[in-house]
């Protein structure tokens, strides 16, 4: 794709003309992006156009530090921007796209901006959406990601050998921090990726969230710290700036001040907090038509059955329980309050905050987890073997 504007983001801002707020049209004209509130002045959503962050795609620089026209790297400065505004206005904000970001998905200058900006505002951030890969997934990323890896400065290291994403995904976890005290969230950001919503050969699927919305909300100014304690223990790091190849890289530049509080959404069950999510998918589209709607199984849910029914008996005594899924969505299994397993139910996660998928990965990462391995497995290519 290359640099807007363009034909595909002129028919695009008409197709969508609708959907985009005006003060953004512009904006989507040049480049295929966009912001909404849509919670006012609670919840927003940031669209990013991938494609030009994506190395697949050679129309374009890939954020290169020394093309400040590059649109990649015009996006990434509206990015910031944007991330700015809604923090100062208090706002929660979750970020989506097509291709996640990923070392083997984005150029590595754009991956790195992506990466900064992620934690930098993680008390902002609620969460980030993409799809693409047609297989269902978490990824992280990671400070040590803003960080120069060996053979940056010349020095050999040992790389991973071709694996495919399920390998890949359990190598990655499994180098994960095990004890807590080692886990610093603050130095994480989640990537959810979805499963394919189109059909032929794909099943097509969608999935449903519910949010934390009887807490208050909690505006915080949040702890300010700089992600250099990372990078600081990097003794050549000064030295591999001032080198010809690197002292023109994002890396070496990437000094602002993170935000980051373990009471943010993201890091806490506070309002907004995103609580859990149903994955549907829909079996036998080709038998729907006008008169006969087209039909959704449920494949998995990341709630424990515990928490998908009120407590027997609550100790302040109120009686405002909220289903997060509605029964008539679930099983019949899972319609029963005594019901504590279900293959429904592998993940039994108490809420989408960082620190429970980072339980999860650990869990994932963990040789011994055999079981969860296969369902994750499973449910990553939806019965399938990865394409």
């Amino acid at each position: 794709m290359t640099p807007g504007p363009n034909s595909i983001t002129t028919e695009f801002s008409q197709i969508w003309e609708s959907f985009i707020p005006f003060p953004y049209l512009q904006v989507f004209h040049r480049g295929a992006y966009y912001a909404v509130d849509v919670i006012p002045d609670e919840v927003a959503v940031i669209s990013l156009n991938t494609m030009y962050f994506y190395d697949s795609n050679k129309a374009v620089g890939g954020c290169t530090f020394r093309d400040a026209d590059d649109p990649g790297n015009l996006q990434l400065d509206w990015l910031e921007v944007q991330l700015k505004h809604y923090r100062n206005r208090g706002l929660q904000v979750w970020i989506t796209g097509h291709v996640p970001p990923s070392p083997g998905n984005f150029f590595p200058d754009c991956y790195v901006r992506y990466v900064e900006l992620s934690l930098r505002f993680q008390d902002t951030i609620l969460g980030h959406l993409f799809g693409h890969m047609n297989a269902d997934h978490f990824s992280f990323l990671e400070a040590i990601d803003l960080e120069f890896a060996e053979d940056e400065d010349g020095c050999k290291r040992k790389t991973m050998q071709q694996h495919n994403l399920y390998d890949t995904l359990l190598h990655e976890f499994s180098a994960l921090p095990t004890k807590a005290k080692d886990v610093d969230l603050g130095d994480y950001a989640v990537v959810n990726t979805s499963p394919p919503v189109v059909p032929n050969p794909y099943l097509p699927s969608f999935r449903v969230f519910s949010y934390n919305i009887s807490a208050p909300a909690i505006k915080t100014e949040g702890k300010k710290r700089r992600h250099g304690h990372r990078r600081g223990n990097s003794p050549n790091k000064a030295a591999v700036c001032r080198t010809k190849v690197n002292k023109q890289t994002w890396k070496c530049y990437l000094n602002e001040t993170w935000y980051t509080d373990p009471e943010s959404p993201s890091r806490s069950n506070k309002q907004w907090t995103p609580l859990g999510y149903a994955q549907y998918y829909l079996p036998n589209l080709k038998d729907a038509n006008k008169t006969h709607e087209p039909r959704f199984k449920l494949e998995y849910l990341t709630f424990p059955p515990q928490l998908l029914h009120p407590p027997a008996v609550r100790a302040d005594g109120r009686h405002d329980f909220r289903y997060p899924i509605p029964l008539r969505h679930l099983p019949r299994s899972l319609r029963n309050a005594s019901t504590t397993e279900s293959k429904y139910a592998p993940y039994g996660m108490a809420d989408l905050t960082i620190g429970s998928w980072m339980k999860l990965a650990q869990e994932l990462g963990d040789a011994n987890s055999k079981k969860l391995r296969k369902r994750f497995r499973k449910y990553m290519y939806m019965g399938g073997e990865e394409g």
